[in-house]
């Protein structure tokens, strides 16, 4: 049961150490620089430190710094003095030391908060002190200057000086303090009291703890090894480096792991070494680090190696897949071709050919490539063809003999050698301008240079046993092979523009056995039965955009890398699955050049070409690292971003309605060279959660009032799912629903209500009055039709009678007329009678007599009271006729009045000579006077004309 239990415990502490043992020797890691014009703060950052949310700490000669993974932020300490030494507690404070000056940060709504504690300490203590180091003991934290301790617990300090002697720098190992006194050197401080080192240790600038002993690194004199029992031996697996390092001054540590430190130095950067005493990387300002004078060192959980160093911050990503070999000083060039072969790794770059010693335990420092004399130009290809290393160059073809190298033809530009496998003896090569044989005749010869096709080849891959698949730029052809005549024929000519539109590229690949065309637009594969191409849609969907592939690598039996437009992808057919990862390629990406992607196979690792050197890919890696949650940094007003100050609001308050429109940013301390992408939800909002995406924010605009819930997590490149960090805010309803303006609008209702009550009241009540008004005038108009029309009633009644009692009177009148008429007529008669009368005796009546009875009658005749009586009744029936014709025509005579009368009523001229005494001619002259007096025209009636008088 011990032994089970002790494997298991062996196999637990391996686990959690096996990326630090895997650290490769070939290559560099990948460096991250952080200048201060990143940054925005001084050169210098004497300490790191790491806190559990993963954020970055950094004692910067302006203050203290803070990197969450996207973004800096400085906070000063007071006196804006610099921080020279940072260390997080347990419960989350940032402690902090500077110039006379010392104290902790505390989070405060994701801002910091400074804390002082030099109130507890005498000012004249602290004159000329600076605190360089921060140790954390049992319930006690200790801040070193170099004349003192300060040891703060419960809310006291106490000081503690070295015995009249300066300090150096202290260091916690384990849970003891040991501390440089000068000149005494490095002593043990333990209740209080100093124990020192026997033999006498000075300079001491780093102390790494590992399981049985204690590693010291001092400034001028190396290594040394601290014993349990107190005992301290130089350090001498490797006095080469011990050497090395005394030289670069190391000037503090770090322990990796159980079997792994790094030692940082004054002139020479990072060195990182195992516990045997090998070199594993050297990082300097030539492959990396933007200064070699280190000043802190700091291993996050990710474990990669953070640099304080004398100007700017670097991050050394040495827990990752991919190791580079860079050409910082651009003497190699652009990297076109790989190749290992017999002891040496060959570089094909555009500057020629570079060679330099290789072996499986080959590291970095061991690799020092030299130029190969007469190979100046582009390399485009190396192959090892029947164990000979083939150069294809933009000068012809050249063999490869260690160092040197052998033209063995001279037409330009071999892109790509292929063998036939049936026919080892030959490879037909591509070049600029189109096809040639080499045979192995005990080296490779040029044999023959083919007159058809008279175009630069740019592919080449072989079908079967004779034919071959070659590509140009606007066709692909199928060609045969003859290795008796050594002839090479076209069997099929497929043409871009007629067999494959709207495509520029096709190139033959093998994938599963099979050989598949890869296009601009998607595979394809060919029917050798029909001879003729078809669309290969099996892995469209899996696949991509890698469905576009340029190139693909056989890796192992069922694993490959595809290559397309500068992004890698490793492709794994299992049972019948597919599984693909790109995301762990993504560094590579701008470091390569697009359309001449190259990987190279060496042992379990693979190789990429790069624009200044190559990378080397670890495929066993694994990451195990696991991923922080991320950090919710706040709510911005998007408003402000157009403004010189930005606008946080504060998520624990509600946020008024007029600043709806809101940016959240978040970030995750992942600190690798593959960035990580994010997903989020506002529930109240939103429905789904977002697309993964590596952009560290989002913006929402107009958001309804309400309480709403942002949800994010992250996602690493292999898939790994952080936990959701949350954020709850409130916005608040606009002003004109709220509550006080609810209780405004309901007074303003209520009170609406009630004036307009009162005014439906007031309009009832006048409505009432005006209806009763109209009424009444209705009555009235009525009442007054009514009137009017019995008056016009009675005025007919009374017209109707005076009507009547016109005609009766012009009746009266007319036989009024009629007697004076008959009258006169009769009296005529009688007196044409009297003139014939006679006496008894016959005879007549003297002249006397009848004169009497004439007398008697014309007075009868002319008798005015007739006509009185006429006139009288006239003026009755005519209303005053004579009156107003008296008015309108003065110069009337009494005769024309009388004549008027007549012809209104009608009469006759017969009737009127009666009336007149006279003879009908002597009306028909008093009638035409009369026409004059009254200048009536000639074509109107006179009597008309009196009627309407």
């Amino acid at each position: 049961m011990v032994r089970h239990s002790t494997v298991l415990l062996f196999l637990f502490l391996l686990s959690i150490s096996l990326w630090g043992q895997n650290i490769p020797s070939i290559g560099v890691p990948y460096v991250q620089n952080f200048s201060k014009s990143q940054y925005k703060a001084g050169n210098q950052n004497w300490s790191l430190d790491q806190d559990k949310e993963g954020l970055i700490y950094a004692a910067n000669s302006n203050g203290l710094l803070i990197f969450d993974g996207t973004n800096w932020e400085l906070y000063p300490i007071p006196h804006k003095e610099g921080v020279r030494s940072v260390r997080i507690a347990e419960n989350g404070n940032i402690f902090v030391g500077g110039k006379a000056e010392f104290g902790y940060f505390k989070k405060q709504k994701n801002r910091l908060k400074y804390h002082s504690l030099t109130h507890l300490v005498p000012s004249e203590m602290l004159q000329n002190d600076e605190i360089w180091k921060i140790l954390f003991l049992d319930n006690a934290i200790i801040f070193q200057s170099f004349s003192k301790f300060y040891r703060y617990s419960n809310e006291n300090i106490t000081i503690h000086y070295g015995d009249g002697e300066p300090f150096l720098f202290a260091h916690q190992v384990k849970n003891e303090v040991w501390i440089e006194k000068i000149p005494s050197g490095l002593q043990l401080w333990q209740n209080d009291k100093f124990y020192p080192l026997k033999p006498t240790l000075g300079n001491v600038l780093t102390m790494l703890p590992f399981e049985h002993e204690t590693l010291v690194g001092t400034a001028k004199n190396g290594l040394f090894v601290l014993k349990d029992n107190r005992s301290i031996t130089p350090w001498t697996l490797n006095p080469t480096i011990n050497n090395l390092l005394k030289e670069s001054q190391i000037n503090n540590g770090i322990r990796i792991d159980e079997h792994t430190f790094a030692l940082g130095t004054i002139k020479n950067g990072i060195f990182i070494l195992d516990k045997t005493g090998k070199l594993l990387q050297h990082v300097h300002k030539r492959n990396g680090l933007q200064n070699n004078t280190v000043l802190s060192l700091s291993l996050d959980k990710q474990g990669n190696i953070w640099a304080g160093l004398d100007n700017g911050i670097d991050r050394i990503e040495i827990n990752s897949p991919f190791y580079y070999h860079k050409d910082i000083l651009g003497e190699l060039g652009t990297v076109y071709a790989i190749k290992v072969f017999q002891g040496n790794i060959y570089l094909g770059t555009n500057q020629g050919l570079f060679v330099s010693p290789w072996s499986p335990n080959t590291s970095h420092h061991d690799l020092h490539f030299r130029f190969i004399s007469n190979s100046q130009g582009q390399v485009w290809s190396l192959d090892i063809l029947n164990n000979q290393l083939i150069c294809g160059h933009n000068d012809g073809t050249f063999i490869i003999k260690g160092g040197s190298m052998e033209r063995i033809s001279e037409w330009t530009g071999g892109w790509q050698n292929m063998q036939l496998q049936a026919h080892p003896s030959f490879f037909i090569q591509g070049n600029y301008t189109g096809l040639a044989l080499f045979e192995d005749q005990q080296g490779w010869k040029l044999k023959h240079k083919f007159e058809f096709p008279k175009e630069s080849v740019l592919s080449l891959y072989p079908q079967n046993n004779q034919t071959f698949w070659a590509t140009f730029s606007n066709s692909i052809k199928l060609m045969e092979f003859n290795p008796v005549k050594q002839e090479i024929t076209e069997l099929k000519n497929f043409l871009f523009e007629k067999d494959f539109p709207n495509i520029q590229r096709i190139v033959p690949i093998a994938l599963q056995g099979n050989i598949i065309f890869s296009t601009d637009k998607g595979l394809f594969h060919y029917d050798n039965v029909l001879g003729k191409f078809s669309t290969y849609t099996e892995l469209d969907k899996t696949l991509g955009s890698f469905v576009n592939a340029t190139h693909i690598k056989p890796i192992l039996s069922n694993s490959y890398i595809f290559t397309n437009q500068g992004r890698f992808a490793y492709i794994e057919f299992r049972q019948d699955k597919l599984t693909i990862d790109s995301m762990t390629f993504n560094p590579l990406q701008d470091m390569v050049i697009r359309g001449y992607e190259h990987v190279e196979t060496i042992d379990d690792k693979l190789l990429f070409a790069l624009d200044n050197g190559f990378a080397v890919y670890d495929s066993h890696f694994k990451e195990k690292v696991s991923i922080h949650r991320p950090l919710i940094k706040g709510l911005l007003n998007l408003s402000s971003l157009s403004t010189d100050s930005l606008l946080y609001l504060d998520p624990d308050r509600p946020i008024p309605f007029n600043q709806n429109n809101i940016r959240i940013a978040f970030s995750s301390p992942w600190y690798t060279n593959t960035p990580l992408r994010y997903q989020y939800i506002l529930e109240g909002y939103q429905k789904e959660w977002s697309l993964p995406t590596e952009v560290p924010y989002t913006d929402f605009t107009n958001l309804s009032w309400g309480t709403y819930t942002f949800k994010v997590h992250a996602i690493t490149t292999n898939g790994q799912i952080s936990d959701i960090s949350e954020l709850r805010f409130t916005i608040l309803a606009p002003f004109y629903l709220r509550w006080p303006a609810l209780i405004c609008y309901i007074l303003i209702i209520g009170l609406a209500i009630v004036l307009i009550r009162r005014r439906v009241i007031e309009k009832i009540k006048h409505n009432q009055i005006q209806l009763r008004q109209r009424l009444r005038l209705r009555q009235e108009e009525l009442l007054r039709r009514e009137a009017e029309q019995n008056e016009k009633k009675l005025m007919a009644l009374k017209n109707e009678q005076l009507q009547q009692e016109l005609e009766l009177k012009n009746r009266e009148l007319a036989n009024a007329a009629a007697n004076i008429v008959y009258k006169n007529e009769l009296l005529n008669n009688l007196n044409q009678e009297v003139q014939n009368v006679k006496d008894k005796e016959g005879n007549k009546l003297s002249n006397d007599q009848l004169q009497k009875v004439k007398k008697l009658i014309d007075d009868a005749r002319s008798d005015e009271r007739d006509w009185d009586i006429f006139e009288r009744s006239f003026n009755e029936s005519h209303e005053n006729f004579f009156k107003k014709l008296k008015q309108d025509y003065p110069n009337l005579s009494p005769n024309d009045l009388k004549l008027c009368a007549y012809l209104r009523l009608n009469m006759s001229s017969k009737d009127i000579a009666s009336l007149l005494n006279i003879t009908t001619r002597g009306v028909e002259i008093r009638r035409y006077r009369l026409r004059k007096k009254f200048d009536i025209p000639t074509e109107k009636n006179l009597t008309e004309f009196l009627l309407e008088q």
